[in-house]
């Protein structure tokens, strides 16, 4: 279909389509709320290409959040483990999809805290196709990326980093918890030599 545009006096075309009817057929919808554009090279993009499915739904949280503040929040979006999963991602797999976001270069997260009590500092996330408020440019890491095997390494390497991270924070758990009880076996066992010794006047 040919969408005919508007000519000058020399008969060559100024640019804005012809007509009314074919401006508003080609406009965006009335009402439709705030949009959020995504370059065709991104979406023809070894990185996007490569998302996985959860990762997919990951960005569609962001980009909706980031409709909802009037664009006016990347860089400070954020999306909750309950938002996700509301959304189809499994829990146990979130951190692995913004771990897999940021190696493609699609999103970037800082990481917050976990919870305790009443005090939350959650995540938050910026798309690097945008800019943020305080004027950082877009920052388009994705593409570097130059190919699929590229983007496949790039995500695997970064889980590998993960899993490493989290090995770690086992151990280390695994190790207090070991210190622990062994304080409190020394803690028992100096009480029943102490209730047991005559001269601790106990019978």
């Amino acid at each position: 279909m040919t969408a005919y545009r508007k000519t000058g006096a020399h008969n060559r075309s100024t640019g804005p389509i012809a007509g009314k009817r074919m401006r508003k057929a080609l406009s965006a919808p009335a009402n439709a709320g705030f949009w959020i554009a995504v370059p065709a090279d991104l979406l023809n993009s070894p990185a996007w290409l490569a998302m996985s499915a959860q990762c997919r739904k990951f960005i569609d949280a962001l980009m909706a959040d980031f409709c909802a503040h009037g664009g006016m929040e990347n860089g400070n979006l954020k999306s909750t483990y309950d938002q996700l999963q509301a959304r189809g991602l499994r829990r146990k797999v979130i951190l692995n999809v913004v771990v897999e976001a940021g190696a493609l270069g699609i999103a970037y997260a800082s990481r917050g805290q976990r919870s305790y009590g009443s005090r939350r500092a959650p995540s938050t996330y910026r798309l690097t196709w945008y800019g943020t408020p305080d004027g950082l440019m877009a920052t388009h890491e994705w593409k570097a990326i130059k190919t699929a095997e590229e983007a496949e390494t790039r995500v695997k390497n970064a889980l590998e980093a993960l899993e490493h991270e989290r090995s770690v924070k086992r151990d280390n758990r695994e190790r207090r918890a070991a210190q622990y009880a062994a304080r409190m076996d020394a803690i028992d066992g100096a009480m029943g030599a102490a209730n047991n010794d005559p001269r601790s006047g106990v019978a």
